[in-house]
This record gives C-alpha cells, structure tokens and sequence, in this order.
C-alpha cells in the first residue's frame, strides 16, 4: 500500500514573525524535525474546478448566422426576381454546368463597425451574409463572390459583388478550372478516373500490384489523390494524381506511379488523359503504356509493401523502467483562475480579456486584446497555413497546399481529455456557417491555465533576501486535421502581459516513392519503398495592433558594431563597441518585407508615441520572434506566384484597411496566377506606417527535414514554431507587470520565527492542503540552506 501524501500546515508559515531587531544567523536548528511543522497525512481530495463565469462588457459582434437566417437567405436568393437560376446543390444530379449555391456564411464585420460598436458609440454592427455561388451556367463559368444584406432580409436587402477586398485580377471571381473541387466535380474526375485506369489494371497490377475500378468496385486496392494547385489562373485545369495502397494511412504507401488529366471547364465529356508516368518515363496514352509493358519494355520498381504495421501507433516493444506508472500531468488545485462568458465567447484572466469568434476557413481568432483594461491588440489571427513540397516526379514538385481551401477550422476535431489537453481543461464549442447550414463541433477549443516551467522572475542576494515569482498563463489551443497533418495551435495569454503563439504539427508525413538514384537530395529513405520529401509549412498570422488606440509605429532597433575611440582608454586605441540605431518605418514599401533579424541584432517593436511611460518612453510592444519563422524558400515557384506572396517573408508590416481585412482567400489556393488577394498589392499606394493604424502580418512554420522518427507520426516536439508578442515599455509607471501578482515568495533575513528560522511572505497564498507535498518542498529553511 502507498503511504498519504505529505502537506506542510500552511497556516503556521507566518506564525512566530520577529522583529527586524533580530539579528540574522548562520546556524539554525533542525527546523524538519520540529513538532510545529510536522507534516500531516492528506486526506482530502482537491475539489474539481468550477467553472468561473463573467459577462461581457458588450455582447459579442461576432455571431455566426442562424438556422432561420440561412433558410431566409436561401430562399430569398432562389427568387424569380433575382434571375440566378439556381439548382438545388444537395441533388444527386447537380452537374458542373450548373449555378448553385456553395457557400454561406457571416462577413466578417469591418473593423471600424466593431470598435464603434464596442466603444458604445453604435447600438448595433451591420450583419451581411457572404454568399459563393458556382456560376457553371454562366457565359464565363467561374465561382463567384457575394455579398448580401443587410441582415435580417427585408426591401432593403441587396446582393453586390464582394469587390471591395478581392484585388485580383478577377475581381470576386475564380474562373471554373481553378474553382471548387466539391460534389459535381470530384463525380468528374472519379467518371474519367474509373474510365482510364480500370482499361489499365492488369499492366498496374503487375508493375504496382495496384489496381482501380472505381471506389465502388471490391477489386480496387488503390486510392488516388488530387494534386494542389490544380491550375495556374482559372482557364486550364491540370492535376497529378499520385497512385497509392488503399490503408488506413495511404499518405505513406506510395507507388511509383503518376497520371496526368486535363480536367478544364464544365463539360465532363472533355475531361482526358494527359499523360501516365512510371519510374519516371512518360507515356502520352494508356495505348503507349500497355504497348510498351507487352513488349517488356517497362523497367519494374519495387511494389509498395502490403505490410503496413510500420504505420501503426499501436504499443510494441518492452515497456521502459517505470512506465507503467501515471505521467506527470497539469492540475488545477485551487480553482480556475480565468471567467467565461459561453454566449459571448468572452474571457478574462488575470488582467487580460478578449472576444474568440471562430472561422470556417482558419478556426479560432481573438479580438479586442487588452492588458489591464488597456488595448494591445484588435485581432490576432491565423490567414492561412501553406505547404510547399518538392521531389523528382511530378505530383511532389507540384504539390502546394492551402490548408484554408479545404477549411481549417471546419477541420477542428475535439481533443482528447488529459492527452491533447489537459484534465480540468474548459472545452468550447465552435459554431460557424457551413455551405447553407449551421454546424457545431462539439468542444473543440480547450482553456487551461499552465505553469510555463519557469518563474516570471527571481533573484537571491545571499544572505539578505531571495523572491521568485509563479510563471503562468491561459492557453486556448485548437487542433485540426488536414488530411495526413495534425496541426495544434497554442495561443498563450501570460500573466506578465505577454502573448505567444505556438505552432505544432504531427501525424503523417506525405511520403514519397524511394528512389536510389535521387540520393536523398528530396529527403532519406525511410521505409522499405518510400523515402521522405523536403517541404516547407508557412503559417501567416495577423496581428492588428491597437496599442492603447489606433495609432502606433513601427520602430526597429539595430544593435550595430563600431570601432570608436574613448579618451578613457587611451591605451586601447581604436576599437569595436555596440550601440543601438532605432529608425521608424517610414511607409509601406520598407513594410513588405522584413527579415528575421540576423544574430537576433534587430528588434521590432510596435510603439505608440503620443502615450508614454513615467520615463518618456514610447510605450509598446515587442516582436520577438521565437522558434522556426520560416517562410516560403522559393520566391517564384508557378504553384504559389502570386498566392503566396503573404508567406514570402518573415514579417510585413502594412496600414489597416476594412478592404484588407486577410492577406489571403480560400479560394486562391489553386488560382496561383490569379488569386483573389494579391498581398504585395496593399504595399503598392506606399502609406505612410508612422502613428497610423498598423498591422504586422508574420510568418511561423518549418522546413521539415524529413527523417526516419516521422514514422509512424511527425513528433510536434521538433516541428514546432513559435512567435511572441512582449511588452516594451509598456507599463505606464515603468516597470514590469508583475508585481501586483499574489503568487510570489519573498524571502529576507530579519524576518523570522521565534526559533530564528527566515519565515517566507507569500502574500497568503498557499499550495491548498489536497496537494501533496515531499520534505524538499517545504517553504521553511530554503533560505537558511544556500
């Protein structure tokens, strides 16, 4: 039997408090073995947290449409008199040809209709659907871009083009080919897909030991996918499609065969072959393909293995020493330290409050920042997470995903209790707008408060006195899954008044056919036929600062070598010496495009001049940027041209517009050469950046060096990226902010007990009793032991 946990009786730590006339001693007695601090058997469990309400100041202003709204904007947009014609989108008959309705939801409120709103100044924020519908029928088919309202329908509700923050070159438009890839379509490809490989199964069967007749059909034990982007502008449609085992984790059973289709335009019966790769030959018809194979012409590759325990995550092996035991894991002992308001999605911690509205295309985002009842920020934001790939066959070299195309946040899945997050965690849904529908994911974002591992802050001057102050702070983490990919993001609000922002990514990596010949120049071997591929994650995240209002600078502070003379050290001549060289940003074309600063010798700061603190300094926030913020290596690669100028840097730095509102679309993903937003455009008119409404856009991600511990999952432990946003200056009596924290301990030497022992000040609060503590966790005799 296991004894009781061990507690100290709190309650006697400020007992026996001498004077200051007491004289500070070098030896003391055994205070562990003293009766007054004997320890006690815990008996009590701790009780489990309660949830801790609040109410918003303002109800939220980012409510997703209603059932009844949706219904009522559908029907309106199904009238006569509007003239769309459109189809009904869930009919098993719905062709590519048609006009139809693929999307509604909520506009995002412009930021200038908020802060009136939360300021008190309005009553209300307008409310405008965002209506996309697919325009098969049209002259020039192409999915389209509304938006409708105001809100609720009425006379005098009207439907406009969504022109007003789509600057490419199509306006609110995709052409078709560079579209959606949605039910009619994937019916498309699927029809020439069975067509083209089921007249091929035997030569596939023999040279792969793969076959497709369709994903009806038992014999089929193969599974294709769709390659990203699958056109340059929106006028020609051309995919890869990468052949693969059909498993639970095809991503990592790849063949070495590829086949090309032309896929333009609303006609199906125009879909065709492009062409077939195998071990890298090309054959530009499936007539080629087989003749060549009869002839025995076909050089063969080792077939993908059939044994896929390789990618299992079941446990094998002998347990490690000591295994068997319960993992150190995050409690809260004392209660919850943070409010929710559920309705609003509004919280408070220790200082800091904001709004969480929850998006279809990038999931959680954070509005109205503030520190101490103060803003810091408006909106922090993800826009997007890209993945760049390359290889030595043509479905790796041409793959670049969008992950906001197939919709991150209609991706989130719920974590698991005590593994994704942690027990006692407060779980919140996520309701958003999904094609013509309300949808809920059930407790997909969890809010926990963590000790961060360190202590804010602490200090020993031996003999006299030694503080240290609890490091903590609230995290709201979602995680999603696209596709092979987990990705889990931590935002952190720390007690301090810092905010991070980590980025994580596991489950499976998109592997690639092994070659010998390629010699690992797009990654190792690492299984039997597949090999890793290098590729590059980009994550863009908006922060709109309000630092106390709306106008803010940029400032950057070079850290510069100089060779200097002082009269002081005549003997040492000339010599090298640091100074700082701060400059603004003068305006948006020295914004674009910032670096990560080398040898960390810069810091970005974003300051606010007219508001100082009690030392005339311009307070602020700084940028620091943390691990991995890479962006896209390759500046003028076809599959991300102009789609992802907003991750082909490390930061950029632009005014706030309510025509800008995200440094890109869900639909650009595969329209690289005519996206909707082009990003460098709001850099093009040059604003002036200095006491203006500014908004940092910066980049985190990883260059993923493929290795062998990818499999059976990438480890988040090392694919990990991180950003954060630090005060500078920030306090208005100067200072750092924690010194109103209560959880602190401050030791000093003439303050004792009536037994000499250096009694700790802990602004009375104490580990609670259930908590069981070990003979080197007592608070007495840390001072009389250095």
């Amino acid at each position: 039997m296991r004894p009781g946990p061990l507690i100290i009786a709190f309650g006697l730590l400020d007992a026996g408090r001498a004077s200051s006339a007491n004289q500070h001693k070098w030896t003391y007695p055994d205070w562990r073995a003293d009766k007054i601090f004997k320890r006690q058997d815990g008996t009590g469990a701790c009780p489990l947290p309660q949830a801790m309400l609040v109410t918003a100041p303002r109800k939220t202003p980012f409510v997703p449409l209603s059932q009844p709204e949706l219904d009522s904007i559908i029907e309106w947009l199904g009238s006569s008199s509007l003239g769309l014609n459109l189809s009904d989108p869930s009919s098993s008959t719905l062709a590519m040809s048609d006009n139809y309705i693929n999307h509604i939801e909520i506009l995002k409120p412009n930021k200038t209709d908020v802060t009136n709103y939360l300021s008190g100044n309005a009553s209300s924020v307008p409310r405008y659907a965002r209506v996309v519908i697919n325009e098969g029928a049209a002259k020039v088919p192409g999915v389209v871009q509304y938006y409708v309202g105001p809100l609720p329908i009425s006379n005098s509700t009207t439907m406009r083009p969504l022109d007003y923050f789509y600057n490419g070159p199509n306006g609110p438009k995709v052409l078709f080919s560079g579209g959606l890839y949605d039910a009619p379509r994937r019916r498309a490809v699927e029809a020439i897909v069975t067509k083209t490989m089921s007249s091929i199964a035997d030569v596939t069967l023999d040279l792969t030991g793969l076959a497709y007749y369709g994903t009806d059909d038992n014999r089929t034990n193969a599974v294709y996918f769709v390659q990203n982007p699958y056109s340059t502008d929106g006028t020609t449609g051309v995919t890869w499609l990468p052949w693969r085992r059909l498993a639970q984790n095809p991503w990592d059973q790849p063949s070495d065969l590829y086949v090309s289709l032309d896929i333009t335009g609303t006609d199906p019966s125009l879909y065709h072959l492009r062409m077939i790769v195998y071990n890298l030959i090309v054959y530009n018809s499936t007539d080629a393909f087989r003749a060549a194979w009869a002839a025995g012409e076909i050089t063969k590759t080792p077939k993908p293995t059939t044994n896929d325990s390789f990618l299992n995550k079941n446990r094998t092996g002998t347990i490690r020493d000591l295994e068997g035991r319960f993992a150190p894991t995050m409690l809260t002992l004392d209660g919850n330290r943070y409010r929710v308001d559920v309705v609003n999605n509004y919280v408070t911690y220790m200082g800091w409050s904001f709004y969480m509205r929850f998006d279809k295309d990038t999931g959680v985002q954070f509005y109205d920042v503030r520190f101490k009842g103060e803003s810091v920020l408006y909106e922090l934001s993800l826009q997007d997470a890209l993945v760049q790939y390359a290889g030595n066959n043509p479905f790796q070299t041409g793959t670049a995903y969008s992950d906001r195309f197939y919709g991150i946040g209609a991706q989130a899945v719920q974590p698991i209790p005590g593994y994704d997050c942690p027990y006692h965690a407060t779980y919140l849904n996520a309701t958003f707008n999904d094609g013509g529908s309300l949808r809920t994911i059930q407790k997909s974002l969890c809010l926990f408060e963590t000790d961060i591992g360190t202590p804010l802050t602490r200090h020993d001057v031996y003999g006299n006195w030694k503080q240290s102050t609890k490091g903590s702070k609230l995290v709201v983490r979602m995680i999603a899954t696209l596709g092979n990919y987990d990705y889990l993001w931590d935002y952190g609000f720390v007690v301090d008044g810092s905010i991070t922002v980590d980025a994580r990514a596991s489950g499976y990596v998109q592997a690639d056919y092994y070659r010998a010949a390629d010699e690992g120049r797009w990654g190792p071997r690492i299984g039997e036929t597949i090999s890793g591929t290098m590729h590059t994650h980009v994550m863009n995240f908006k922060c709109d600062f309000d630092l106390v209002d709306t106008k803010n600078t940029f400032t950057k502070t070079d850290l510069v070598v100089e060779n200097i003379t002082q009269p002081w050290y005549p003997e040492r001549g000339v010599f090298e010496s640091m100074r700082y060289n701060i400059s603004d940003l003068a305006s948006e074309a020295e914004g674009r495009q910032l670096p990560v600063p080398a040898n960390g010798q810069s810091m970005y700061t974003v300051v606010n001049k007219d508001h100082l603190n009690a030392w005339g300094q311009p307070r602020g926030y700084r940028i620091l940027p943390g691990l991995s913020n890479v962006y896209l290596p390759s500046q003028n690669s076809p599959f991300f041209l102009k789609s992802g100028q907003h991750a082909k840097q490390a930061f950029s730095v632009s005014r706030q517009h309510d025509t800008e509102p995200a440094s890109t679309a869900a639909l650009s993903g595969n329209v690289p050469e005519a996206p909707l937003v082009e990003f460098w455009r709001f850099f093009a008119d040059d604003e002036p950046l200095q006491q203006e409404d500014l908004v940092v856009w910066a980049n985190l991600g990883m260059h993923h060096y493929v290795r062998a511990e990818d499999l059976p999952n990438t480890l988040p432990a090392e694919a990990h990226a991180s950003l954060m946003l630090a005060p500078q200056n920030w306090a208005f009596r100067g200072g750092e902010n924690t010194r109103d924290l209560a959880n602190a301990v401050m030791y000093q030497w003439n303050i004792t007990n009536a037994e000499g022992v250096v009694v700790p000040e802990t602004n009375g609060v104490n580990a609670p009793g259930c908590l069981g503590l070990g003979p080197d966790d007592e608070l007495l005799g840390v001072f009389e032991e250095q």
